[in-house]
């Protein structure tokens, strides 16, 4: 269960990190520019969402397993 959680905890970072990239490049925030794109607030919405997610379900599990 040790490395199931590592496992998962990783996915919700990495998954996190990826949209929050995305984010950033559909902002143009790395041109030094900052325009308001709606697709990528999309992207970090779904981000937060999916990390969150992961890591909630990993608990429910974690405790139906007990």
């Amino acid at each position: 269960m040790k490395k199931l959680k590592l496992l998962v905890y990783g996915a919700a970072v990495i998954v996190f990190l990826i949209c929050l990239y995305v984010f950033l490049l559909g902002n143009e925030v790395f041109k030094g520019n900052f325009s308001n794109d709606g697709f990528s607030w999309y992207f970090l919405a779904k981000g937060i969402f999916c990390s969150v997610t992961l890591y909630l379900l990993y608990l429910v599990l974690e405790k139906l397993a007990k």
